[in-house]
């Protein structure tokens, strides 16, 4: 009988052993991770710069990146044109007093297709809040396991004004920002 009990401890712990290899959590790396929004003006073109943001990824399966849950959070006030005024009008868009951050979390992969032995073309879905409106979005994206670590790029689109966001003026309303933006992003995840 006690031969019996070790065996099947034995077993058990084999299979929580087994269940542990293949789910991983990973913390997003700062310091190699970057979000770009770009817009139009009719002046110029624009970029505002994220790379002080966080965030983590839970991988069922990280043989096939099957991801179970993606949530990253951005404070609104991390993003820098390089340029004050610039910097100071899109603060007042985005009500930054009111609502410091900007996050996505992941409602469900809609595919996954893999490329070769470490990276995945992903689409996913997730809800974006920006200015207490949540809103969800679709991503593109690639999925690279880089050694025991995962890099996430990809791209997507939206607008301003679907979140509220009055798209910002300068020079008394002569110089206008264009509705339609663009998010690129370079994220890098460390295991946790």
């Amino acid at each position: 009988m006690k031969k019996r009990s070790i065996i099947i401890v034995v077993i058990f712990s084999l299979l929580l052993l087994n269940v542990k290899a293949y789910s991983q959590s990973y913390v997003l790396d700062k310091s190699n991770s970057t979000i770009t929004v770009s817009g139009t003006s009719s002046l110029h073109d624009w970029d505002i710069i994220s790379n002080n943001f966080s965030g983590n990824i839970q991988l069922k399966d990280s043989v096939t990146a099957q991801i179970e849950t993606l949530f990253v959070s951005i404070p609104s006030e991390s993003l820098k044109s390089g340029k004050k005024a610039m910097d100071k009008k899109t603060y007042k868009a985005l009500k930054t007093d009111d609502y410091s951050t900007i996050s996505f979390k992941m409602v469900k992969v809609k595919s996954s297709k893999k490329v070769d032995d470490s990276t995945f073309e992903m689409k996913l879905v997730g809800e974006i809040t920006i200015c207490d409106v949540t809103k969800l979005l679709g991503i593109d994206f690639l999925l690279s396991k880089t050694g025991e670590n995962i890099n996430a790029t990809g791209s997507c689109k939206m607008k301003m004004t679907d979140f509220k966001v009055v798209p910002p003026t300068a020079l008394l309303g002569t110089i206008k920002t264009g509705d339609d933006i663009s998010i690129k992003f370079n994220v890098m995840f460390l295991t946790k």
